[in-house]
């Protein structure tokens, strides 16, 4: 048998079974150190970033809670997120509202969170949040609209890429993954069956008095005009 002295041919060498394999491995070591830094980079950015503070021109009395703030630093309210900010008062990863009382809360806001939850997740969410308001307090979500996400889809000629991110999520950090779907229909179903009542679709500048720069107002362009992204939708306990 002729064995080859591999130090003479470098390039049989690089494409070598075993030398193939040991290239994989390297790229992709490389690549989960780059995708490493660059998680590490993302939570520590969010995590010193100073918000500045928004205060909505109509704000109720009582306990306000703003579940999935990210950076918006709503003034009179309750931050809570499943990352630290300075202007997050309380990080938590189930929004199970544990440290409050039950009927204890006036107000929960959730703009593009409840899809961040599995379906078999959302039922018990809206169970405990309906728990954890005072009679009479009010739930207000803003979830991508899944009917409005079909005709962005459409309108921009069947261009997967212009929905993506609007339907699975940014998905640069561990929780940034979309599980569920929602519509008007399936949403105020699953709010009926948790004992929410009155539900009725809300605008954001009649609700807070201005637009709050996250997704409860945000648009798509399409090449048939800009279409609203998200199904706005409030109950009452």
């Amino acid at each position: 048998m002729k064995i080859h002295d591999h130090s003479k041919y470098p390039l049989t060498c690089l494409f070598s079974a075993h030398s193939t394999t040991s290239c994989l491995i390297m790229f992709n070591l490389f690549n989960l150190r780059f995708f490493t830094i660059a998680v590490i980079k993302h939570f520590s950015n969010f995590k010193h970033r100073e918000v500045l503070p928004l205060y909505p021109k109509y704000s109720s009395p009582g306990l306000k809670v703003h579940l999935g703030s990210g950076t918006i630093n709503l003034q009179g309210w309750v931050n809570i997120d499943t990352r630290q900010a300075p202007h997050i008062h309380l990080q938590a990863n189930n929004f199970d509202l544990s440290e409050f009382n039950d009927n204890s809360i006036r107000e929960i806001y959730m703009c593009h969170v409840l899809e961040h939850f599995s379906f078999v997740e959302v039922e018990k969410l809206l169970s405990n949040l309906h728990r954890k308001l005072s009679p009479g307090g009010v739930l207000r979500l803003s979830v991508p609209d899944f009917d409005q996400l079909i005709r962005i889809y459409q309108s921009n000629n069947n261009d997967i890429s212009s929905i993506r991110y609007a339907l699975m999520g940014g998905q640069d950090y561990e929780y940034n993954f979309h599980k569920s779907v929602f519509n008007s229909s399936s949403l105020s179903d699953m709010l009926l069956s948790c004992g929410f009542k009155h539900l009725q679709a809300w605008n954001t500048r009649e609700d807070f008095g201005e637009n709050l720069g996250d997704w409860s107002n945000k648009s798509f362009k399409t090449f048939k005009g800009n279409i609203p992204v998200s199904l706005n939708i409030k109950g009452i306990k």
